[in-house]
């Protein structure tokens, strides 16, 4: 009796069955691994906004930038007033995006929000889920403007970390 070369449909099916099974536990996870990549880039963009930041605050001896956009805006009176330059472009070229997770609102925002704090304040108050930015031109403080959860939730189930306290000393 000749046998013919091939899969019989019992082994296909087992095949399929355990591809099926590797891709429900990939796929989840795969998920989680670009909601941390896009955190990532957020802290990243964060940390490249203080920065410039405090350039301009070394730069304009001892002056937060009034908004992070490009106008120009004058300090003192009289024969000594002094011209402080925009933000935009000459201390970065444009905002970046706060890219938070996926399922998000406004995910993928540049968005600036100004709040009013005191000087060397810390911002506390104002903090939404509204996504992109939320700064102070009082003290220099610059957050992502969203309270949600960072994926340190997915490693840990007490973990409190948020998007609005990155860079920050948590209590």
């Amino acid at each position: 009796m000749k046998r013919e070369k091939g899969f019989t449909l019992i082994e296909l099916m087992i095949v399929v069955a355990i591809i099926g099974i590797l891709a429900a536990i990939a796929i989840p996870r795969f998920a989680a691994l670009i909601d941390k990549a896009r955190e990532a880039g957020a802290r990243g963009n964060l940390g490249a906004l203080r920065s410039a930041i405090a350039i301009y605050y070394g730069d304009t001896k001892g002056y937060w930038p009034r908004s992070l956009n490009e106008s120009v805006w004058y300090v003192g009176s009289g024969d000594n007033i002094e011209t402080l330059p925009g933000f935009i472009p000459k201390y970065l070229a444009r905002i970046p995006y706060a890219t938070l997770k996926r399922n998000a609102l406004n995910s993928r925002s540049n968005a600036v929000t100004m709040v009013p704090t005191k000087e060397d304040e810390e911002v506390t108050t104002g903090i939404t889920v509204a996504g992109g930015w939320i700064y102070s031109s009082n003290s220099g403080d610059i957050r992502i403007n969203s309270t949600l959860q960072d994926t340190t939730v997915l490693i840990s189930t007490d973990a409190s970390m948020r998007y609005s306290n990155y860079g920050h000393e948590e209590p």
